[in-house]
């Protein structure tokens, strides 16, 4: 094991805990570290390739992230086990394209709710397994998910086909992206719906601050509600065409969880009576 890179990735790992205010110059700094070792022949054990690999997951480019899949693969490829270092780093290429997830186990922020991006049709839980990482229903739970930060669950409401957890994340996530999207089409007052790659679509404020949004999520029968700001919780059924739905009060942020043909909507935003109008509208759309 080469001790050097043993070191970095100790250091890496403290500033993940503690947030240094120049951790992204740090980061920059063990990268530039890390590829000099890496040139002179430095690593040669599997554990050196997934320490090396770990300090390039922390990166802010693709080329960055491709790489800390290519040297995790290399460490697999020496006999190392979990295989889940590679997945991540892989999806973290790809959700930073704004492409689908291969496995999953990466999250984006929607409405001041973490989110699991749009997965790969093709993969099947079986290769999940094989790469050390959750099943399709553990990661929308947020259960078992690999490399995630520290969370408690501080509430939880369910119906007759669907429970929610609310867990509070001991931090903001540090390397997922901001949501970012494009204007898809134009309603009343001249309101702008935007909309990103994954199909989520949302309404900003006159500040350009989000105002509502909605996503469709799989058919699973438990989701994760995961915040990391600070607020009051409350969750309470509401009923909709005669179908009971789950609505979680966040701070100043609501949830409405309604099931459909399609799977479940979940509607985010700050006015109660814009969610339900939202709601409605899409259940219609669904029929």
């Amino acid at each position: 094991m080469n001790d050097k890179l043993k070191q970095i990735y100790e250091e890496d790992q403290h500033d993940l805990r503690t947030m240094p205010q120049n951790r992204i110059e740090r980061d920059r700094a063990r990268r530039n570290k890390v590829q000099i070792i890496l040139d002179s022949g430095g690593a040669t054990a599997a554990i050196d390739f997934i320490h090396a690999a770990m300090i390039f997951q922390h990166g802010e480019a693709l080329e960055d992230w491709w790489k800390a899949y290519k040297l995790s693969v290399r460490a697999v490829d020496l006999g190392f086990h979990p295989k889940w270092v590679a997945a991540v780093a892989l999806d973290r290429w790809l959700l930073h394209q704004g492409k689908p997830l291969k496995y999953g186990n990466q999250v984006i922020p929607f409405g001041g709710v973490y989110r699991i991006p749009q997965l790969d049709p093709n993969t099947t839980d079986e290769e999940r397994q094989e790469w050390d990482v959750p099943s399709k229903m553990e990661l929308f739970s947020f259960r078992n998910l690999r490399g995630f930060i520290r969370y408690d669950i501080t509430g939880a409401l369910g119906n007759e086909n669907l429970k929610i957890n609310v867990i509070k994340l001991e931090r903001h996530p540090v390397h997922c992206p901001s949501l970012v999207g494009v204007p898809c089409n134009i309603i009343k007052d001249n309101q702008i719906i935007y909309e990103n790659s994954y199909g989520w679509k949302w309404i900003e404020n006159k500040n350009g601050s989000f105002n509502i949004g909605w996503l469709l999520i799989p058919d699973v029968p438990e989701l994760a509600h995961a915040v990391a700001d600070e607020g009051k919780l409350t969750m309470e059924k509401v009923v909709l065409n005669e179908q009971s739905c789950i609505l979680v009060k966040h701070g100043h942020s609501k949830t409405l969880y309604v099931r459909s043909t399609e799977g479940i909507w979940a509607i985010t935003g700050v006015n109660y009576n814009n969610i339900i109008e939202k709601a409605l509208s899409l259940l219609e759309s669904s029929y």
